[in-house]
């Protein structure tokens, strides 16, 4: 082989490997979709906060790489679709539907409920191919730490899918919860009206709320 002919030769295997490699060093992310989470207070006042809850959840985990999160936007959307978006409750059934649909690998779904003045957030998550419960959780707290329980369960759900976040990751983790920071829990409320006005592409009214959540939770 002419000496041109074979340094193209090792130059183009050399770059194949080295695609082959960088690939090959990738970690496999898992498909993550979290649905809004469900009121079960009886008090309707809460009907919309499980999308602040599920959005705050997605935002935090999102710096995470290993993760691969489907967006609120998408879920929604697909919910309508299903004639689920009304309700917002999800079957075990429509659950693995829903997931297939969004190309999600696991679906966390989510409840609240309230004892004045205590809050209890419950997860679970949910293998989609298998329709398998991988892990569930509860954390309680005070309504007004708000804050605190959605730092609790977003660690709990690290840990059901079994990932163990390097000191960078954890120290990125806990920067963009702090950045999405509502400790109020009547600012959260607010927050999910302004998510529902959009969801129902009511924009313009959607922005003026998010504007006095801003105003009431600048952080």
């Amino acid at each position: 082989m002419p000496r041109a002919r074979l340094l193209v030769a090792l130059a183009l295997a050399t770059l194949v490997g080295a695609a082959a490699a960088a690939h090959a060093q990738e970690p496999e992310k898992s498909v993550v979709a979290v649905v809004r989470f469900d009121n079960n207070t009886g008090d309707e006042r809460f009907d919309n906060l499980g999308r602040a809850m599920s959005s705050m959840m997605i935002s935090d985990l999102s710096v995470i790489e290993r993760i691969q999160l489907v967006e609120r936007e998408r879920i929604e959307e697909v919910m309508s679709e299903m004639d689920l978006q009304a309700s917002g409750r999800v079957n075990p059934e429509t659950a693995v539907q829903l997931g297939m649909f969004v190309g999600a690998e696991y679906m966390v779904f989510g409840s609240f409920m309230t004892a004045d003045p205590e809050m209890r957030l419950d997860t679970r998550v949910t293998r989609v191919e298998t329709a398998e419960i991988v892990t569930t959780a509860d954390v309680r707290g005070q309504g007004q730490s708000l804050f605190d329980l959605q730092q609790a369960l977003a660690d709990t759900l690290i840990a059901g899918l079994e990932l163990v976040l390097t000191e960078e990751e954890r120290a990125l983790l806990r920067t963009q919860q702090e950045a999405n920071r509502i400790d109020d829990i009547d600012a959260a409320i607010a927050f999910s009206e302004a998510l529902c006005l959009l969801d129902y592409g009511a924009y313009p009214e959607a922005f003026e709320a998010i504007q006095r959540v801003q105003t009431a939770a600048p952080g």
